[in-house]
């Protein structure tokens, strides 16, 4: 069972009955104007420990255009926006970004429940493991959470201090103001649920499709944690020595959970993988321990001991932690260097008859050890300069099937039967969506991903393609922007990729993004 259902359902109850007795009538001065909406700036954290260029999505607001609202965080992992008259209410969902203190690309899930951001406590929120384990509580009362926290192994002073303030998890920031063993408890914490998230989200079916995203492993892994919580410990007394039986009886909750999401017989999941986190996760909790026990005594000087890889402690995280990543990219056999240097000014040079090269694109895989694969959605956006004419060329493709060697190179791409592919152009057709009937292999000779074969293998897309190419000539620029939203592994943020809105042919997500220009020969 799914940890916060039938919190959801209770409170869904609540919700529709307050707004049947708020609509029901009655006296008041209906005729009153309300205040004129003023704009709040609200100034935030995102730890694990500090996550810097980490996306921070508002989940409930959208711009004027539709797209999701995001912000990055700085290299301290803080983050600002302003509310809006349309964004005053808003859940947030942290991810991506690099924790700072042991280097590593974050690759789990951080939330803060909705919240109304125009009251919020001195204009700040601090979005924490904390506030992940409160969001996916899902209780309407703050203060339900404390038996939770005392049973995670919080000192009494840490709870002394968040009742004072209500429970309001979001203005506590563990890595400044908790004590080193707590701080300790919390990342571990984290650890544990982003590994559980890392395994539920590599599940493959048969297709090679994921059945299982990384909103419902989160929700899988905190539900988990928040169940075993319920009823015992993680952690011995007084120490970060975790319980080998409360953890075993998180993640066989954990499989169990994701059995029912999957709810398909022919769909299993690798025990040795959940065998592999207890082992992590063990090692590093006692690394953790013996730092704490050493007399480190806050959470900034447990931060400094682990980028200061003190009695090995960072090597001991990374060694257990770190997990496959995208690491290289490039477009058109151009590095990614080259694609970041390019310009309207000093566009990079391709051939004419080569355009469909722009369409190719290249990805590895760091941190493997075996082959894996992996699931993607690919977009791209080509505006053409022709003089004075311009010609745009969207498309989309909602499912890619990576496979990667054992060194990370691409071993095979396919586009499977029944993906979604869309196209858009600035031409006077009409556009168009269309589902795959078959599988087409989208491998070039050089192993990169090419949509020349995809092109080719649909009468329709060939001739939306040949037409935007023939309105093309030698001398003419073209901006390519490609959108890359893998689905089990994540982009290394230290490739410096911008993050931007798909927003075309019936698709709206954020990705990693990358603009290139360049000129036909």
């Amino acid at each position: 069972m799914l940890f916060n259902k039938s919190v959801k359902q209770t409170l869904l109850v609540t919700s529709i009955m307050a707004l049947l007795t708020a609509c029901g009538g009655g006296g008041g001065d209906s005729g009153s104007a309300a205040a004129p909406f003023t704009s709040k700036p609200i100034s935030g954290t995102a730890v694990d420990f500090y996550l810097a260029n980490a996306t921070v999505q508002l989940d409930d607001c959208k711009d004027s255009a539709g797209n999701p609202i995001f912000v990055k965080t700085d290299a301290a992992g803080n983050f600002k926006f302003n509310t809006t008259e349309n964004c005053q209410n808003s859940a947030i969902t942290v991810t991506g970004g690099t924790d700072i203190a042991t280097g590593l690309p974050f690759t789990g899930t951080l939330k803060l429940k909705k919240t109304n951001l125009q009251a919020i406590n001195s204009n700040t929120a601090v979005i924490t493991p904390l506030t992940t384990l409160q969001s996916y509580l899902g209780a309407a009362n703050n203060a339900d959470i404390k038996p939770l926290l005392e049973k995670l192994g919080l000192s009494s002073s840490t709870i002394t201090k968040l009742q004072a303030a209500n429970f309001d998890l979001s203005q506590f920031d563990p890595a400044k103001d908790a004590s080193a063993q707590d701080m300790a408890i919390i990342f571990a914490v984290q650890q544990l649920a982003t590994q559980i998230e890392d395994s539920l989200q590599a599940v493959s079916k048969g297709d090679g499709t994921n059945p299982i995203n990384q909103d419902q492993a989160a929700e899988i892994a905190f539900g988990a944690i928040l169940n075993q919580l319920q009823t015992a410990p993680l952690f011995t007394t007084n120490s970060l020595i975790i319980d080998n039986a409360a953890l075993n009886a998180v993640l066989t909750q954990a499989v169990t959970d994701a059995g029912t999401y999957i709810n398909d017989p022919a769909v299993t999941i690798d025990q040795s993988v959940m065998t592999q986190i207890n082992t992590s996760i063990t090692i590093i909790t006692n690394a953790l321990n013996n730092i704490v026990a050493s007399g480190t005594t806050t959470a900034e000087s447990l931060q400094n001991a682990i980028t200061s890889n003190q009695d090995g402690i960072k090597d001991s995280i990374v060694d257990n932690l770190k997990t496959p990543v995208y690491s290289e990219f490039s477009l058109a056999h151009y590095s990614l260097a080259d694609l970041k240097n390019s310009s309207s000014a000093s566009p990079l040079n391709i051939d004419s008859g080569a355009l469909n090269t722009v369409l190719s694109v290249d990805f590895k895989l760091n941190n493997t050890q075996k082959e894996l694969s992996d699931t993607v959605k690919l977009a791209f956006k080509l505006k053409g300069q022709s003089g004075a004419q311009t010609e745009d060329l969207n498309v989309t493709v909602s499912n890619v099937t990576l496979n990667f060697n054992a060194d990370g190179s691409i071993k095979s791409a396919s586009i499977p039967a029944g993906t979604k592919i869309s196209i858009i152009t600035s031409l006077v057709i009409d556009k168009t969506s269309f589902t795959l009937d078959n599988p087409v292999n989208i491998t070039s000779a050089n192993g990169t991903v090419s949509l020349q074969n995809l092109i080719n293998s649909n009468e329709k897309l060939e001739k939306y393609y040949k037409s935007y190419v023939g309105k093309l000539k030698a001398n003419d620029t073209v901006q390519v922007s490609a959108f890359v939203l893998p689905i089990t592994y994540v982009i290394d943020a230290n490739l410096g990729l911008a993050t931007g809105a798909v927003d075309f042919g019936g698709d709206n997500y954020l990705a990693s993004t990358l603009t290139a220009y360049f000129k036909l020969n």
